[in-house]
Order: structure tokens, then sequence, then C-alpha cells
């Protein structure tokens, strides 16, 4: 049905038939579609304000999963890395002291990342919550990088307690000569030098007897030294038993061993003497662990009976060395 226009005509006092051109036609249509066009963005756009879209409402449901995810998974990472940090404690006193490893210090087990900001790229996303990610990134390197070291440090103790029978071969647990033809003289530690006097660190022990008592070695090892020492300790014979462990005798009397021989516990290495700093016949022997001189009657007392501890006096030095 074609709509028609009428128009007032003052002259005829009549409504008049009026033609509508093309061109109005279209830009009425023009002006009404863009009205209704801005009444529905109005409309979209006070019903955003107040109400969420169905895309809207599944976007805020992913996200609130993907936070409580993120969240489960951070606590996850705290519980994972609790469990590793016991994990390296009893990897330090215990698995590691028991071979008398040094223990790897945690400054170098908890060392973070240097160099440029590897969580960089993770701030550019776009992301709302980015610093959880970047939380998340950077807990799981320092998780990665502690395996790791720890990963490593039982591979070490792996192979120690591969080696439990040829450490135990080669500790010098045994004493280097006969302690019921001896009798301790001087302990370990500080004590009056009985030569020069003044007041020493003593690194070993000695045993006090008869000039040709044989010395034996205390523990399988090497001999890397075997000659005569201007330092004060005559002559030597020093063993390496390997795992940080040197064994010294000195002021031996007569040295049986050449340097670079092998030698089993047990084997004699010397004579008891007083060659060197010696005011009589004794041996002066000393254990190291990687150079730190270790009191030998730790490895050995049980080997003495309790009345050989009793003549011990530090200040008399006349009876220190018979």
């Amino acid at each position: 049905m074609t709509r028609r226009h009428y128009k007032y005509n003052p002259d005829t006092l009549l409504f008049e038939e009026k033609e509508v051109s093309l061109l109005f036609r279209i830009k009425k249509a023009v002006v009404t579609f863009l009205s209704i066009s801005a009444i529905a963005t109005a409309w979209i756009f006070v019903y955003s304000l107040f109400f969420e879209t169905p895309k809207e409402i599944h976007l805020l449901k992913t996200t609130n999963e993907l936070m409580i995810s993120y969240e489960i998974m951070s606590m996850k990472l705290a519980e994972t890395e609790s469990t590793l940090n016991r994990v390296m404690e009893r990897d330090n006193n215990v698995y590691r002291a028991v071979f008398e490893e040094d223990t790897i210090p945690y400054t170098i087990r908890d060392a973070g990342f240097g160099g440029v900001d590897r969580y960089a790229k993770y701030e550019n996303l776009g992301i709302k919550n980015s610093d959880l990610l970047i939380e998340i990134y950077r807990h799981l390197d320092i998780l990665q990088k502690k395996v790791y070291i720890q990963s490593k440090s039982f591979d070490r103790v792996s192979e120690l307690a591969s080696n439990k029978i040829l450490m135990q071969q080669s500790m010098p647990i045994f004493a280097p000569v006969s302690l019921s033809q001896t009798h301790l003289s001087s302990v370990f530690g500080y004590r009056i030098d009985p030569v020069y006097g003044g007041v020493q660190h003593h690194k070993g022990v000695d045993l006090s007897g008869k000039t040709g008592l044989p010395i034996y070695t205390a523990g399988d090892g090497t001999v890397v030294l075997a000659s005569y020492n201007g330092g004060g300790y005559g002559n030597m014979v020093e063993v390496d038993h390997g795992f940080g462990y040197t064994t010294r005798y000195a002021h031996l009397n007569k040295i049986n061993v050449f340097e670079g021989q092998k030698v089993k516990r047990g084997d004699k290495v010397g004579e008891l003497g007083s060659t060197g700093k010696s005011k009589g016949p004794h041996l002066h022997y000393e254990i190291r662990l990687k150079n730190n001189p270790q009191n030998p009657l730790i490895y050995f007392e049980n080997q003495f009976n309790p009345e050989d501890f009793e003549f011990v006096d530090q200040g008399d030095e006349e009876f220190i060395y018979e």
C-alpha cells in the first residue's frame, strides 16, 4: 500500500496531494535508521553498565577458575619447596656428614638468577594478574635449580656410598704402633713446647716407647713422602689414604717405605726413633682431613686401656719425652 502525503493549500482552503521525491524518501530513511541506531547504541551502553553480557559472564567465570588454579598451584609449589628444603637439610647434616663431605652452603642452594629480567616478557602480555603468573614462574625456576643442585649432591653421596668399603679400609682408624709397648706421652691440642718452650698447638699425639719398635700404617693408601724433614719432624712418612685423609709418622729411627708405594693397613712404614726436634724416642702421629689436623685419639682411643690416659701430664716436660 502506497502512502500518500497531503499539504494544506491556504488559497483553496483544501488539502491537496503532494508528490514526495525519491531523495526525500532516502533522507528520511537515513534519518530514521540513524535515530534507531543511536537509540539502540545508547540502550546497549546503558545495559552494559548495569548488566553483564553472556560473553562477559563466561570470561569472568574463566578468570575466576584460572585465579583459583594459580592459587592452588602456588600452594603446591610452596609445599614442594618445603619438602625439598627438608631433604636438603638431611643431605647437609646427615648424608654428607656420614662421609665427612663438605656441606653445600645455602647461599649456593638458594641463589637467585642474575642478569636481565627473565620475566619481563610476562609483564607485557596485558594480563590483569601478571604478577601472580610471574611469581609462579619465578618459584618454578628456583625449585628447578634447587632440584638440580640436590641431584648433583645425591650423585656425590651415591658415589661415596659405593666406595664405602674402600673408605673403611682406607680410613686411619687403627693405632700405628703397639699400644701395649708404648704409652701416650702428649695429646692433641695446646701445650708447652718441650724444646723451645712457649705455648704451641700440638697437631698430633706422641706415643713414647723403645727405639726400633715397628710403626704401621693406619689404613690403606699411597706413600707421598718418605724422607728427612728439616722442619722438626725428622725422618717422616706421610700416607695419602684418599677421601681427604692423610697420616704422618714422624721422628722415625728408620724408614721402610718409598714415595709412590702402595700400602695396606698394618704394613710397616718405619721404626720408632728420636730424629728431628725430639727429646726422647717416641712416635709423633698426625691425622689430617683435607689438611686440617684432627685429634687422632678420636679415631682409635677405644684401643687404649683407661689407665693409659692417667699418665699424661702436659705440664711435665721431662715426663712427656722420656
